[in-house]
């Protein structure tokens, strides 16, 4: 809807200026939207240059898109760019400059997209929220309905691929905490009794088997093991005691 009323709005300032000046103050208007619509392709390009010179040397470009018009009448369009390491927006001044803001995909914990009425004209919403809470989250109005989904599904599937590092972190550390052995990211597959094999006396010299049985609780009750593989642990604890 803010496409469609900035449209409108546009249109009503014409309609006045006509109306109640005869014409006069529409000079400085004319100029205006003769520098918006004017050039827009120069502009808009050399907005994907500006974007391009903020990567990082080893940064891959994957898409990048520019503000629709009908959201940016009064300043100038936005760029946004989804590389292999993050997602990049571009602000760009009336008289030269630009401000970047990025999200480093393993800081991104919410993609959401968002289809506007009349897409051909006013296409998709996109916005990211930063695990930093006090980050806040950044948007971008008017992106093209396909340039938008794909960057919107690439950034899920960024989201569930580190949230899910995140996961197997933690199980580490619940492993490593409760003594068990750290394993890595290629481990995690593995039963969790390969990946933490009871420890026998030849082992552990100052280990008793409540203290393992106690281990393998916490295992339990943190989620890392199920209950059939405790029952298992506590069986072959035991009978190695």
């Amino acid at each position: 809807m803010k496409g469609i009323s900035s449209a409108l709005g546009w249109g009503v300032i014409w309609l006045v200026l006509i109306i109640a000046t005869v014409g006069l103050a529409l000079i400085p208007f004319a100029i205006v939207s003769f520098l918006t619509f004017a050039g827009g392709g120069a502009r808009e390009q050399k907005g994907f240059d500006q974007l391009a010179s903020t990567m990082m040397r080893d940064e891959r470009l994957i898409v990048q898109a520019i503000q629709m018009r009908v959201f940016a009448l009064w300043h100038r369009r936005l760029v946004i760019a989804m590389t292999n390491s993050r997602i990049i927006i571009l602000s760009r001044g009336l008289l030269g400059g630009f401000d970047m803001k990025d999200i480093q995909w393993k800081d991104l914990t919410d993609a959401q997209i968002q289809q506007n009425i009349l897409p051909d004209l006013c296409g998709s919403n996109l916005s990211f929220k930063h695990r930093n809470a006090g980050v806040g989250f950044m948007q971008v109005l008017g992106i093209e309905h396909d340039q938008a989904a794909e960057i919107y599904s690439y950034s899920q599937e960024e989201e569930q691929a580190w949230e899910e590092k995140r996961r197997v972190r933690d199980m580490e550390q619940a492993r490593a905490a409760a003594g068990g052995v750290y394993v890595n990211a290629a481990q995690a597959s593995q039963p969790a009794e390969a990946a933490m094999p009871v420890l026998t006396a030849r082992h552990r010299p100052a280990n008793t088997m409540l203290e393992e049985i106690e281990r393998a609780k916490t295992l339990l009750e943190s989620g890392v093991i199920s209950d059939s593989e405790f029952q298992e642990m506590k069986s072959k604890i035991i009978s190695a005691a």
